[in-house]
C-alpha cells in the first residue's frame, strides 16, 4: 500500500518520504497590500507596475494589462512591495487559488488588497510550491481554507494554514524543472496558436477588402461583388419547437452553438422550450447580446448539432439562393457586419446588455458584399484550412495541459 505521504510518481535515487506542514512553517513572510490612497485616480501610464488580480495569471505573471503607480506612493506601500521569486497569490472573487511565481528579471512591484505575497525561507523552492498550489490537491486545500461566512476570500490566516508538501530542495528541484519544461512547451503552443490567429486575422482583412483575390480554374477574375441587401441573401427562421425539442443551445464565442447545458453546467432556459425557434444544421443564429471580441453581438452557425432550439431573443436565418455557407461563416466571424448593425442599433440601445436591433431593418436596411459563389467556395476552403491548424493547435495545449494536470495529481503528496 502506498503511504499518504509517498507520490505516486517519483524521480529515481528518491525515496524518503515527504512531510506535511502548513505555509506558515516555510514562510518569512505572507501580505497582500492595498488601494491606494485617491483610488485609481491615482494611477499613472507608467512608474511601478501595480499588480491586480488580472495580472495573475495560470502559472504566469502577466503584465499586458498593467497600471502603475508612482515611486513615492510604492515607498509608502513598503509592506507590499514584490521581489523575484515571490508567489503571488490571488484572495478574492472568482480567481481565487490562481497564482504565479514573480520572475528572476522582474525590478519592483507593488499589490493590491486581492493579491498575497507568499514568500518562502530557502528550504523551499517557490516553483515548488506554486505548482503543488496549482494542482488539484492544492487548489482543494485553498478552497478549504476560505474565510467562510458566504464571501468568497482567503485571510492571511487562512493563507498561512494551506498545508504545503515538502522534499529535500533535490527532489523539489527536479520536479521543478521537469514541470517547467511542459509549462514551455504550452507557452511555444500558445505563441503558436497565436501568431496563427493573427495570420489569419490580417489574411481575412485582405481578402474581405478585396485587396486580395481569387482566380477562377482558367486563371481568369471572378466577377465584382455586390452590394445586396440581406434580406436577398438571407431568410429569417421562425420555425416554433413543436416537437419539443430538449437541445437547448446558447452561443459561446470559441464554441459557437453548443448545448446550454453542457456549457454551463445548468440548464438556464425555460421549462417549457415549445416556444423556442427550430434550428436545423447550417442555420444561423443573431445574439444581440453584446460580449468582448463581439461588440455588436455574435452570429454563429449551427454545426455541432442536427438540431437544437434557441431562444426568440435570437434572431435566426438560412441562407438562400447560390450560397456557400461556410463563406458567410467567416465573414460574420471577421465582424464585417458590426457597422451595417451599428446604423440601425437605436439610442440607449443596450438593455440589459441586449441590442435594440430591430428584426425587420435587419433584413431590410442591412448590406453584405456578396461575391459569386465559385469565389465564396475558394475563400472559405482557404480560411478553413487555417483554422484546422488552429484546431490542432489548440487540442495539443488542451492535451498537454491535460498531461500536466495528470502529473500534478500523482508528483504530490
Amino acid at each position: 500500500m502506498i503511504s499518504t505521504k509517498t507520490p505516486q510518481i517519483r524521480f529515481p535515487d528518491f525515496d524518503t518520504e515527504w512531510s506535511i506542514k502548513t505555509i506558515r512553517t516555510y514562510s518569512s513572510k505572507v501580505g497582500s497590500g492595498s488601494t491606494p490612497s485617491g483610488g485609481s485616480k491615482v494611477y499613472q501610464k507608467q512608474g511601478i507596475p501595480f499588480i491586480r488580480s488580472q495580472n495573475v495569471a495560470d502559472n504566469r505573471l502577466d503584465l499586458t494589462d498593467t497600471t502603475f503607480i508612482s515611486s513615492e506612493i510604492h515607498d509608502k506601500m513598503k509592506g507590499s512591495k514584490v521581489k523575484p521569486f515571490d508567489i503571488l497569490l490571488n484572495i478574492t472573487g472568482g480567481s481565487i487559488g490562481r497564482s504565479c511565481v514573480v520572475p528572476s528579471d522582474f525590478k519592483e512591484g507593488n499589490v493590491n488588497q486581492h493579491v498575497c505575497i507568499v514568500r518562502f525561507q530557502d528550504n523551499i523552492l517557490p516553483e515548488f510550491a506554486q505548482a503543488y498550489l496549482s494542482s488539484f490537491n492544492g487548489q482543494k486545500n485553498i478552497m478549504r481554507n476560505q474565510a467562510g461566512g458566504g464571501r468568497e476570500g482567503l485571510n492571511f490566516e487562512a493563507v498561512k494554514d494551506i498545508k504545503l508538501p515538502y522534499t529535500n530542495k533535490e527532489e523539489q528541484q527536479k520536479i521543478a524543472d521537469f514541470l517547467s519544461s511542459i509549462d514551455k512547451k504550452i507557452t511555444l503552443l500558445k505563441e503558436k496558436h497565436d501568431l496563427l490567429t493573427q495570420y489569419k486575422k490580417g489574411v481575412m482583412q485582405k481578402l474581405f477588402s478585396q485587396e486580395i483575390r481569387f482566380n477562377d480554374e482558367a486563371g481568369n477574375d471572378f466577377p465584382d461583388w455586390s452590394n445586396t441587401k440581406f434580406g436577398k441573401v438571407f431568410e429569417r427562421v421562425t420555425q416554433k419547437n413543436k416537437e419539443d425539442n430538449q437541445n437547448v443551445l446558447t452561443i459561446s464565442a470559441q464554441r459557437g452553438l453548443i448545448n446550454q447545458q453542457k456549457y454551463f453546467n445548468k440548464s438556464v432556459s425555460a421549462k417549457d422550450v415549445t416556444g423556442y425557434y427550430l434550428l436545423n444544421n447550417g442555420d444561423f443564429a443573431y445574439n444581440k447580446s453584446y460580449s468582448k471580441g463581439y461588440p455588436m453581438g455574435a452570429i454563429k452557425r449551427l454545426n455541432n448539432y442536427d438540431k437544437g432550439v434557441v431562444s426568440t431573443l435570437y434572431i435566426c436565418f438560412k441562407s438562400h439562393g447560390n450560397q456557400h455557407d461556410a463563406f458567410w461563416e467567416q465573414y460574420f466571424e471577421a465582424g464585417l457586419l458590426n457597422r451595417e448593425i451599428s446604423k440601425i442599433a437605436q439610442e440607449g440601445a443596450r438593455n440589459h446588455g441586449l441590442l435594440n436591433v430591430s428584426v425587420t431593418e435587419f433584413f431590410k436596411d442591412i448590406s453584405v458584399l456578396e461575391p459569386s459563389e465559385k469565389e465564396q467556395i475558394r475563400i472559405s476552403e482557404f480560411l478553413g484550412a487555417l483554422d484546422k491548424k488552429l484546431n490542432l493547435v489548440s487540442e495539443q495545449i488542451d492535451h498537454t495541459q491535460t498531461f500536466k494536470n495528470g502529473l500534478l495529481q500523482q508528483m504530490f503528496v
